[in-house]
């Protein structure tokens, strides 16, 4: 039974290198974000230096290249804690390539802290352009009402992550 459980477990551990795909799968979407943003900024350059753009105009567009950034940032952010996490890190002992320095401390509690940190600000950045591009009516109201709800509910799972991993790390090894 010990070498079945551990011929099952050398599979699983050789098995690691799959998530790769899931990984370049999140680079090709990095890619493609890329591409939407640089389209988007010559539409709003263009806009700006040619044509009339009110000050409302700008800063949703402004805000829409924000939360793009932000989204790629994220998904970058998981590509390459899930790299380090999950695969190797072998790939950054080369002289060459420098180790962010966020990642010598990062776990899956920091992953799911920073993943959650950055919903929220993208959430943020959605509710602002929600709120900043529609008036006053009782039906965008209840819109901008539901956006809050949800940004709010996404800061609450964040506050709750943390709580709960600080209670499994102040507790005392016995306990465990």
């Amino acid at each position: 039974m010990e070498k079945l459980l551990s011929s099952i477990g050398s599979l699983l551990y050789g098995m690691r290198f799959t998530m790769l795909f899931f990984y370049v799968g999140l680079v090709t979407i990095i890619l493609g974000i890329l591409g939407k943003f640089l389209l988007e900024t010559y539409k709003l350059m263009t806009t700006l230096l040619t044509g009339d753009l009110e000050k409302i105009d700008l800063i949703i567009k402004v805000l829409e290249l924000v939360d793009m950034t932000m989204v790629a940032q994220l998904v970058w952010v998981v590509a390459l804690a899930g790299v380090s996490l999950f695969v190797t890190t072998g790939h950054f002992d080369s002289k060459d390539m420098k180790k962010p320095d966020w990642l010598d401390h990062v776990n899956t509690y920091n992953l799911k802290l920073k993943l959650a940190f950055a919903i929220i600000s993208i959430s943020g950045v959605h509710a602002l352009k929600t709120y900043l591009s529609g008036d006053l009516s009782l039906e965008n109201i209840q819109i901008v009402a539901v956006v809050a709800v949800i940004h709010f509910t996404f800061v609450l799972s964040a506050i709750g992550i943390s709580f709960a991993e600080r209670l499994t790390r102040d507790k005392p090894d016995g306990d465990h």
